[in-house]
């Protein structure tokens, strides 16, 4: 397993024992080979075509999907304001697993809390894995709070439902690419 410890920005996240966390899993088929669905979520420019609500638009500001880097990419819907994201690769076993640590950020990419909670967890640790399964490829996604106060965690127990029709949404974008 490769992790890095390089964060941008001098940021060091606490360690935080996951196993107490609460975590959202959701798994996926996808009918194409892994290298297609991995690559997919490894490459940046195949990331932004599929990623984000339907209708958004995905570019990154600066940055690159590789261990110890940096991600900071803004979505853009007609019906909401911008949105940012800053990412830290932790891991890329290329094609079985891809680790980050997620936060939503501003323009400048400092990490923020969502513009549509009061109480969110600062930091998810979203870990995606690939597996050959049925002539296609089954994706699984966990994330995980690393920073969170009892009241983010609370509500992001309480938008778990919400985040399988998010996720559902964009898997569904994927099976779209992927069928290109």
């Amino acid at each position: 397993m490769r992790i890095s410890n390089h964060f941008p920005k001098s940021r060091k996240v606490p360690m935080t024992d996951l196993s107490t966390m609460p975590q959202f899993v959701i798994s996926r088929h996808f009918d194409a080979p892994i290298e297609r669905v991995f690559d997919a979520w490894a490459d940046i420019e195949r990331y932004a075509d599929w990623s984000g609500p339907k209708g958004s638009k995905v570019e990154t500001i600066s940055g690159a999907i590789a261990v110890g880097s940096h991600l900071h990419s803004t979505v853009s819907h007609p019906d909401m304001p911008p949105m940012y994201t800053w990412c830290v690769y932790r891991e890329i076993d290329r094609p079985r697993r891809i680790v980050w640590e997620q936060s939503f950020a501003d323009a400048d990419g400092n990490i923020t809390s969502p513009p549509f909670f009061e109480h969110w967890p600062r930091v998810l640790l979203t870990e995606i894995d690939f597996v050959e399964k049925d002539g296609g490829t089954e994706l699984t996604l966990r994330w995980t709070p690393i920073e969170a106060t009892p009241e983010a965690l609370e509500m992001f127990v309480s938008q778990m439902a919400s985040m399988t029709g998010g996720w559902s949404g964009s898997f569904d974008e994927l099976a779209e690419y992927l069928a290109d």
